[in-house]
């Protein structure tokens, strides 16, 4: 029987997913194959996902504050708080990023076991995604009576865009497989721009509406959530559904496993492997991520408990901030790459690290009441830039010093690592304000992370020596140098 060539293959995602021949605006959607084009919707999908929560944040932060009274009757001139559930409105959101990092640590490993010994990674993605959006769904009716049980959901939502992200993640080893490194790197680039594009876009329609209709932070958030389930969820189908293909499970249970134990093991098993045979170079990078990474992802909510709290945001004030904080991160990431290219990756981050620690200190000890708006734009201008220079960083190290071979393995690995201790700075920051303490030093010791992740970086090996130790996979017991087996991971 003969097969056209031009018909996609729904059981390898490798047939080619539109005719080379279409409007440039598809070609940069439409990739070579049916797996490439589901995990750039994937991406796009996120955006919206990401950046209406920010909004959703701010509305449960003032709608907790009304309900014990931290506002007067015109609702203009917040007055002193009580606790409400046991906590200041201020812990609200650090303590749901508790909750969504603890799911996180103790279940995405299941998860991945999962992704990797069955063949049900799609349906994995499928019943994340499909969850998501419905909790988006719900969340689109919180109000005054609702604002609680919709927190809930919420640390619920977190660890399901978690698992979404890492089953449509794991079709990207693959992908480079399928379509060669070359074009893998430009494929990287397009699905950082799906996010940061779509991200950017959502807010700047969402500002403007929001300014239009001078609509309040409760308002915005449900404007948020239902332009999110549209927008999202069309990218989330279309990437899941028409595009991503089902696949054989990449590894078999050992003997006596089963999948709940089983991912766990895995992670014990690569993290003692890599620190017997790569502890001066994948081993401290890793345990660098885990802390450094924890801190820049606690950044979001902490900023947003900050400005609101402090500086007295309203949810325009927010999207403006942030607008500021996506446009800035695009320059940062090319001078991340000016300064990787100029000198290396490793010394590329330390000057990252050195910097946003002392943005914090000066942000954090600058900002300390709403007459000093101002300068937050400024400083989300800086926090922007030294983002987008963190996480190609980050990204560009792994992919340069992960021993041949072991890609495929180690990628997923990595995003559990970055996610790990997701709960720690979190959980901190709910403490210090229990306490008390100044916000302005519960949003510095994020420095703390920072500065313990740029010690691990220090104990690395030089860099050329990083690189060389890549090449041999001691892990394997053989070398790998093939240009087939040097997949770029963007994370």
């Amino acid at each position: 029987m003969t097969t056209s060539t031009t018909t996609p293959d729904e059981d390898t995602g490798r047939g080619p997913a539109a005719p080379t021949n279409s409007f440039s605006c598809t070609r940069l959607f439409i990739k070579d194959t049916r797996d490439a084009t589901g995990a750039g919707l994937i991406r796009l999908g996120n955006g919206p996902v990401l950046m209406s929560n920010v909004l959703l944040a701010t509305s449960f932060l003032t709608l907790a504050r009304k309900e014990i009274g931290c506002y007067t009757d015109d609702d203009e001139v917040e007055i002193e708080c009580g606790k409400i559930y046991g906590f200041k409105p201020t812990s609200l959101l650090t303590n749901i990023g508790v909750v969504s990092g603890v799911l996180t640590a103790l279940f995405l490993p299941v998860i991945g076991a999962i992704v990797d010994c069955t063949t049900y990674r799609r349906t994995v993605g499928y019943v994340a995604f499909i969850t998501l959006l419905t909790i988006q769904a719900i969340q689109i009716g919180t109000v005054q009576s609702t604002w609680f049980p919709m927190t809930i959901l919420q640390a619920i939502n977190g660890f399901l865009y978690l698992v979404q992200h890492l089953a449509g993640f794991s079709y990207y080893p693959e992908i480079a497989r399928d379509v060669g490194l070359q074009k893998m790197a430009g494929y990287n680039a397009d699905y950082q721009a799906f996010t940061f594009g779509s991200e950017l876009i959502y807010l700047i329609v969402i500002g403007a509406i929001v300014y239009t209709l001078s609509l309040d932070s409760v308002s915005t958030a449900q404007l948020g959530q239902a332009s999110c389930l549209a927008v999202s969820g069309v990218a989330y189908v279309l990437g899941w559904h028409k595009y991503l293909t089902n696949k054989p499970a990449s590894r078999t249970l050992v003997p006596g496993e089963n999948l709940l134990c089983s991912g766990f093991l895995q992670v014990f098993r690569t993290f003692r492997d890599l620190w017997k045979y790569y502890r001066q170079t994948v081993g401290f990078f890793l345990l660098a991520v885990m802390l450094g990474q924890s801190g820049a992802n606690a950044f979001t909510t902490v900023a947003v408990t900050y400005l609101t709290e402090v500086l007295n945001f309203g949810s325009f004030d927010i999207i403006i901030v942030f607008i500021i904080v996506l446009a800035s991160s695009l320059p940062g990431s090319y001078i991340g790459a000016f300064v990787s290219r100029r000198s290396t990756p490793k010394k590329s981050i330390l000057l990252n690290i050195f910097l946003f620690i002392g943005a914090n200190f000066a942000g954090f000890l600058l900002m300390t009441s709403p007459d000093d708006k101002p300068i937050a734009y400024i400083f989300a201008a800086v926090w922007g830039c030294l983002l987008g220079w963190f996480y190609p960083t980050d990204a560009l190290i792994f992919s340069m010093i992960m021993p041949k071979g072991q890609e495929s393995e180690l990628a997923g690995f990595y995003l559990y690592c970055g996610n790990i201790l997701a709960w720690l700075p979190n959980l901190i920051f709910t403490i210090m304000n229990e306490a008390d303490i100044s916000l302005s030093w519960a949003g510095i010791h994020l420095n703390i992370y920072f500065a313990i992740a740029a010690l691990l970086y220090l104990l690395m090996a030089p860099w050329d020596e990083c690189v060389e130790a890549s090449k041999v996979n001691l892990m394997k017991g053989e070398e790998s140098g093939k240009v087939d087996d040097d997949i770029p991971i963007d994370l």
